[in-house]
């Protein structure tokens, strides 16, 4: 990373909300919680909206739309898209005054878990439109933007969509290369450039659209990016590809874009100029929160499936349910699915809650949903075996629906890196500082005093405050568990010091780490509120077991991670890779012939 790397990062990610999250506390060993227990509940307005706009939503589902025709003709209906709108799914958060629902993250999550358990082209649909496509006006716009383009966006008479990614730059988006230039004359824009894998693209009426612009600042006039709103009858508007084949996800229309001489007015400036990037990162925290839901409720139907499945399934004169490898394929997959609903849902919650920052909470529920999904969806085709190899049944498609969710808004490995460095970053600024008082300890005694009393904490496990007496050993072992990661990463950060934004191998055990203390709070908080609420324990006895064994695993995970950071194969696995990677010929031989 280099100086220009780093100064965009510190102004990205450490130069907005002052209060740190729950995620970033662990980081330093203390865990506070008052903001994860109790576990969120629906806000008490929805408590008998939702339920009839569940059951309206999944009668809607059942009746209109057919994944399979979806997927196979590469399009989503009109009626579904009109059918979405009218029942407000399209504008399910878009404040009232704008003519949208005025509902929850909760509420949302709810209704995308339904709509991705049948078809996840429709989730990914309503997720641009709403999720990201929209939310930026929702955020950022001016009272006049507001009032002019959400009414229709909310009801789906316009579609919304997110225009991001480019030829060079997916994850690198402080790579953009599309210009705007601004006219003073005709207090216009002209947008030059092309976009790439836009979904919504080629249906869209309204887009926010990202692009560089000279813009004043302290330091001089420099290139940064700013945020659009674009609408496809403005002049120079192209679509180059409007339905890209794809793998999966097919009945949503991934277009690739083209902006030649784009003339957008002043007024269309959407939020601060130049501040699109700071735009781009907030609602993308959003898409990633649904992506979880959108995961969780593809994950639920492939597990109830697979447990139906092995219980009528006989091979060997006996239900193939009974064999251990089937058992353990079961067990585990319930246990994610379990984390992955919990985890979720106390996202959603911050969300609703007006949590200040949630990024590191959002990121974490994406990599952990999108890669536990892959997981489950491996094991069910397994237990179904050849079965589920065919096109009657529906985990070909789910398989391949799925792939995307671990590449779309942040590659799960550039975000796992992510976790791990911006997590530590607040940790790393008190060692720096640290380090270099200890160049004059007499003169920096008050400091270097204050940095002692302040990492102090990290040597006590902090008490997790459960009523359940079913949960102590677990909120005990989890406590632990914080300590020790807290004590980890002040270690890692004295030996490696700024290099450690390089140790990509190292950052993924602390990306893991994070992961796996932040899900197996949220299965602990809720597990918590389960039993609580419950008239009897059995009532939730399923939850409870498949609740305690993902902690039991998620600690063990944990103890591999942290064990493994100064004692790995890193420089092996390194060394192999160049080695293969810097040759002339750029072929691999597993043996000569």
């Amino acid at each position: 990373m280099d100086a220009e790397q780093k100064r965009l990062a510190e102004e990205l990610f450490f130069s907005g909300p002052k209060k740190t999250s729950f995620a970033k506390l662990l980081y330093f060993g203390f865990f506070d919680d008052r903001r994860v227990i109790p576990y969120p509940t629906p806000p008490e307005a929805e408590k008998e909206q939702l339920p009839a706009f569940l059951s309206r939503l999944e009668s809607f589902i059942s009746a209109e739309v057919d994944p399979d025709a979806i997927d196979r003709n590469a399009t989503i209906p009109d009626r579904v898209i009109c059918g979405l709108g009218d029942m407000g799914l399209l504008g399910m958060t878009i404040p009232r005054e704008y003519g949208g629902l005025s509902m929850s993250q909760y509420a949302y999550c709810r209704s995308m878990e339904l709509l991705a358990r049948s078809c996840a082209s429709s989730a990914l649909f309503v997720n641009a439109h709403q999720s990201i496509g929209l939310k930026a006006l929702v955020l950022y716009g001016t009272e006049e933007q507001k009032r002019k383009w959400l009414p229709d966006l909310a009801t789906g008479r316009k579609i919304g969509a997110f225009s991001l990614t480019e030829p060079n730059a997916g994850s690198d988006v402080a790579n953009i290369q599309t210009r705007a230039v601004f006219d003073p004359d005709r207090r216009t824009y002209r947008i030059t450039g092309r976009k790439q894998w836009t979904t919504n693209g080629s249906i869209a009426h309204v887009l926010t659209v990202m692009a560089k612009t000279e813009v004043d600042t302290p330091e001089g006039k420099q290139q940064k990016v700013t945020a659009f709103i674009v609408t496809p009858d403005m002049p120079g508007f192209r679509v180059l590809a409007p339905a890209l084949e794809k793998v999966g996800m097919r009945g949503t229309k991934t277009a690739n874009l083209g902006f030649e001489n784009l003339e957008v007015p002043a007024e269309n400036v959407l939020g601060p100029l130049g501040g699109g990037l700071r735009l781009c990162l907030t609602v993308l925290d959003y898409g990633r929160t649904t992506f979880g839901a959108t995961c969780t409720g593809a994950a639920k139907f492939a597990v109830e499936q697979a447990i139906r499945h092995a219980r009528s399934r006989e091979q060997f004169k006996r239900p193939i349910a009974s064999f251990g490898l089937v058992k353990q394929k079961i067990a585990n997959m319930a246990a994610l699915a379990y984390a992955m609903d919990a985890t979720t849902y106390m996202t959603a919650g911050m969300i609703d809650e007006d949590a200040e920052d949630f990024m590191l909470e959002a990121a974490i529920l994406k990599v952990f949903t999108s890669d536990a999904l892959w997981t489950i969806l491996y094991d069910t085709m397994q237990i179904y075996g050849g079965r589920s190899f065919f096109t009657d049944q529906p985990f070909e498609r789910m398989m391949r629906d799925a792939r995307l969710n671990m590449i779309g808004e942040g590659s799960n490995e550039v975000m796992r890196a992510f976790i791990g460095a911006v997590g530590m970053r607040d940790v790393g600024v008190g060692v720096q500082d640290a380090m270099t008082a200890l160049r004059r300890p007499i003169r920096n005694a008050r400091l270097l005093y204050q940095f002692l009393v302040a990492n102090s904490r990290r040597l006590r496990r902090p008490r997790i405050r459960v009523r359940s007496p079913l949960l102590h050993a677990e909120a005990n072992e989890l406590g632990r568990r914080v300590k020790n990661f807290g004590m980890a990463i002040p270690r890692l950060l004295v030996k490696y010091q700024e290099d450690i934004v390089e140790k990509q191998l190292l950052l993924d055990r602390i990306a893991t780490s994070a992961i796996a203390l932040y899900t197996t709070t949220a299965v602990i908080s809720r597990l918590d509120s389960q039993i609580a609420a419950a008239a009897d324990v059995e009532t939730v006895g399923d939850d409870l077991a498949a609740g305690k064994l993902y902690c039991r695993q998620a600690f063990a995970t944990i103890d591999s991670c942290l064990g493994s950071l100064f004692r790995n194969l890193d420089g092996q696995v390194e060394a192999v890779a160049d080695r293969l990677t810097r040759g002339v010929s750029g072929e691999f031989r597993g043996h000569n012939t």
